[in-house]
């Protein structure tokens, strides 16, 4: 489908967006040993700068003609006790077709983290992981159902063992070429700290500092100089004119043929990594 995205852009001059991933905190209510999006390495997690954030999303949705799945993530993005602001902000934007917030459900809603999520653009996607870690999901579900929000559930008990940074694997140029065009997640386009990035396990490891920092990964989007014209380019050449990432020499790959791991096993403490 990325390739139809290419293709159509190409012919048609539509630059027509998948998702995108924002970002809205470091920070989660779980210590998932195995997170895919690398929280487990943050040893002091913030969250993101609106004003940086406001700035990176006007100038990306100036840039681009369709989003149909803009997704706030973290963390948990309702670690974010200004997660409202964000959502409201991408309601304001008729490009955008759908508004997705993904959640462990460890927090309950409430003032306007709840009020935001009633709307027709909005859903939020909740995943159970079982046992203590979905103790207030009961609460939560009642909450949601009492306030009319939309929302979708799924149980999840097993991940794919790609949540690690790995040391550099030595691939050769075709054999990262494969596990950039099988993996999952290669069309999840991610937004953190005013950049924009090809996936969130790219966005994560470049902010840690834990992969060698690649500008041709990374589209600043915060950056006023660029003019209009020139961040769509950049943002097409992201998107859809990659043939595998930075990221991809420390990752395990996300695929059919990716081992399956046990979901959300707990660390206590944050996970130590090289930095670079």
């Amino acid at each position: 489908e990325g390739m139809c995205l290419k293709d159509s852009y190409e012919t048609s001059g539509i630059l027509h967006v998948k998702s995108l991933d924002v970002q809205v905190t470091e920070r989660c209510s779980l210590k998932c040993k195995n997170c895919c999006n690398l929280m487990q390495y943050y040893e002091r997690p913030v969250n993101i700068e609106f004003d940086k954030l406001f700035l990176s999303l006007d100038r990306f949705v100036a840039s681009v003609d369709e989003i149909d799945e803009f997704r706030l993530i973290g963390g948990d993005p309702f670690m974010n006790k200004e997660l409202y602001k964000a959502v409201n902000k991408s309601k304001e934007y008729d490009k955008i077709k759908k508004i997705v917030i993904y959640t462990n459900a460890k927090i309950i809603p409430k003032g306007e983290n709840l009020n935001c999520l009633k709307h027709d653009k909005v859903i939020l996607d909740i995943t159970n992981y079982g046992g203590e870690l979905a103790s207030k999901h009961d609460a939560i579900l009642k909450v949601l159902d009492d306030n009319n929000v939309a929302y979708s559930y799924s149980t999840v008990t097993t991940w794919q063992d790609s949540g690690r940074i790995l040391p550099f694997q030595k691939r050769t140029r075709e054999e990262n070429k494969r596990v950039f065009s099988d993996c999952c997640n290669r069309d999840t386009l991610s937004v953190l700290h005013g950049k924009l990035y090809r996936c969130p396990f790219s966005a994560n490891a470049h902010n840690l500092k834990a992969i060698p920092n690649n500008k041709s990964d990374i589209v600043d989007l915060a950056d006023e100089t660029i003019p209009i014209n020139i961040l769509r380019e950049q943002i097409n050449k992201l998107a859809y004119h990659k043939d595998y990432l930075t990221a991809c020499f420390y990752c395990n790959g996300r695929d059919y043929t990716t081992k399956e791991i046990k979901s959300a096993e707990q660390t206590r403490k944050p996970i130590p990594y090289q930095r670079f």
